[in-house]
């Protein structure tokens, strides 16, 4: 099953790259090697013809590549890695190679241009990321996975969420749970109580809980390699008056903001919607960072959802639809779902 999962990926790969007029393309990106080939050890590179693909490991790595990786011939790098794709490039007659140019260091590029004479690299940005952009099943039952435990992980903390503690033990509470569970956090844990709210990516603090405190708490796990990300607002005693109303703008928001994510739709638009509305209540100088990203091998990751996207949503997207308010000395409200984009519309894999 896993084989073909893979046999798939790097038939979309070599698809995209004879549209291109690439005969080859050389990856590097530890997290764009795994994707196609399976292997999670770390400074491995792969060739990837029209034909014959190669994996490229050192000896830590080597017994565990021919373990778990098929469909690539393993090659050792006893020596160096330049050695080792100059050969493959060279037996195999490669002659436009693509190379991840966003990943591979200018010096390490133009030294393997001087090793190869006869044949030509193409710098080539983002192309394994737009492929990882659209999950495929295996995938999406893997990010529910991990959803589903960072819920059961937040919903183990709650109780602690009272008078006299720290956001520092929240946090702490919350890696500690993951790694019990087989996991780890897939970022330091945001946990940050009332005026602390207003920094986006709040460091947690010894501040702690009032008796009439609101806390924002930005937390995600990492399960069998795929990542979760959602935040929730949580509530001791009785609130600002103000803070409630923020709260509803910013859930009416990110409710519009999902109603319009649909295949085909403008991802700018999916921006706009939410960011249409807060500013509509006054609060748009409030809401600065994008309405989402996607989230899959990587924490963030293709698709962008900001208006800067001109591209368009596309069936098995996954990515966070998170507005926020955020006000110095008064404190920010941020609500993250995690959705899925389907045939039809899109599923809140985050309810």
């Amino acid at each position: 099953m896993l084989n073909s999962v893979f046999a798939k990926r790097t038939a979309l790969l070599k698809s995209e790259l004879r549209k291109q007029g690439l005969d080859s393309f050389l990856v590097t990106k530890d997290v764009n090697v795994s994707y196609l080939t399976g292997f999670n050890g770390h400074d491995a590179a792969a060739v990837i013809t029209m034909g014959r693909s190669f994996l490229f490991v050192d000896s830590r790595y080597v017994e565990e590549a021919k373990d778990c990786v098929k469909g690539f011939d393993i090659r050792l790098v006893k020596r160096s890695l330049y050695e080792n794709i100059t050969e493959a490039i060279e037996d195999n007659r490669l002659k436009k190679i693509g190379f991840e140019s966003a990943e591979l260091p200018y010096e390490v590029a133009e030294r393997l241009k001087g090793l190869i004479k006869k044949s030509f690299f193409v710098p080539v940005r983002g192309l394994v990321e737009d492929l990882r952009s659209v999950k495929d099943l295996d995938e999406i039952r893997l990010i529910r996975n991990s959803i589903h435990l960072a819920k059961d992980v937040l919903a183990r903390v709650r109780p602690f969420i009272k008078p006299g503690i720290t956001e520092e033990f929240i946090a702490r509470k919350i890696d500690i749970d993951f790694i019990e569970n087989g996991a780890k956090s897939a970022f330091d844990p945001i946990v940050a109580a009332d005026a602390n709210s207003s920094k986006p990516h709040a460091t947690p603090t010894k501040r702690k809980v009032g008796k009439n405190s609101v806390v924002m708490i930005d937390m995600g796990g990492i399960l069998q390699r795929y990542n979760s990300d959602i935040t929730r607002i949580f509530t001791v005693g009785s609130i600002k008056p103000r803070m409630a109303k923020i709260y509803d703008v910013v859930r009416t928001a990110q409710a519009m903001a999902i109603e319009a994510v649909r295949p085909g739709e403008r991802i700018a638009q999916i921006d706009a919607t939410a960011r249409r509305y807060i500013r509509s209540k006054g609060l748009g100088k409030y809401f600065g960072h994008a309405l989402g990203h996607g989230v899959g091998l990587e924490i963030h990751e293709k698709p962008t959802v900001s208006g800067l996207n001109e591209g368009v949503l596309r069936p098995g997207m996954v990515f966070t639809v998170e507005p926020a308010v955020y006000i110095p000395k008064l404190g920010g409200i941020r609500v993250e779902d995690m959705v899925l984009v389907t045939d039809k519309g899109c599923e809140i894999l985050s309810a």
